[in-house]
């Protein structure tokens, strides 16, 4: 049984691969891709896989715009830590989900499930579903409420420059240079945040276009980003992820 997994975080791929690996001696991890870009141009080449293991929200957009490139043969297990998509109208045909972090317990019997399976074309109404879906515009938040003292205020989310981690605790900060406690990890803003306007650079922040305010090249081929607010630490991106934010910036 061939797996492609299409996944931007390199931790959850990593554990997902090992997941597998561990359920199934007859599994073969065929690729692990990190954008729709990259996903695209691999399924037009590529043989189609057994399964894909999706993730909904990529580093350069939402993955069912991939649905729109290819003619996707496979069945697809998607994969997300937010259900707000109506996510039990894909549990037919082989097209199923998993909630992150993904238990072994339930990957186990959605891999059972796409076994039991003896049509691999897809259900054509969910593909429908799929690319009306992602035309959607209120599945991103236009604003955060945020309690503050003894008062809630709310905050456009373009008046945000960015989101960081420090000691477990996570930051909103405007582009007028106010910082406010927000109660949600980044990987759960990056489920609401538009990926067009926001981009995940490292393991502790998130940015919006308009704070990037200069980028060069460091140590290593990895990327310095200078913010702006400023912040008091030097902010590297990965080689990897580097690869993919500059393609997001080249995309605007």
């Amino acid at each position: 049984m061939t797996v492609l997994i299409i996944e931007d975080e390199a931790a959850n791929a990593a554990r997902l691969q090992k997941m597998l690996l561990q359920l199934e001696e007859g599994i073969v991890v065929a690729g692990v891709l990190q954008t729709v870009r990259d996903s695209i141009a691999w399924l037009e080449k590529e043989k189609s896989p057994d399964i894909i293991f999706m993730d909904i929200r990529l580093t350069d957009g939402i993955s069912f715009e991939i649905f729109n490139q290819v003619n996707i043969q496979s069945f697809v297990i998607f994969t997300t830590a937010y259900d707000k998509y109506a996510l039990q109208a894909f549990e037919v045909n082989g097209i199923d989900y998993l909630l992150k972090p993904i238990e072994q317990k339930k990957l186990d019997s959605s891999i059972k499930r796409i076994k039991s399976f003896m049509n691999p074309e897809l259900d054509k109404s969910v593909v429908d579903i799929l690319k009306k879906m992602r035309l959607q515009k209120d599945i991103y938040k236009s604003r955060f409420l945020i309690s503050y003292k003894d008062l809630f205020i709310t905050i456009p989310s373009a008046d945000i420059a960015y989101f960081s981690s420090e000691n477990k605790i996570v930051y909103l900060t405007t582009h007028t240079n106010q910082k406010y406690v927000i109660r949600q990890t980044l990987d759960e803003l990056m489920q609401e945040l538009n990926p067009d306007d926001f981009f995940k650079v490292t393991r502790n922040y998130i940015v919006s276009l308009k704070s990037i305010h200069k980028l060069s090249q460091s140590f290593d081929y990895k990327l310095k980003l200078e913010l702006k607010p400023i912040v008091n630490e030097i902010i590297l991106v990965s080689r990897e992820r580097g690869i993919s934010f500059k393609n997001w910036l080249d995309s605007k």
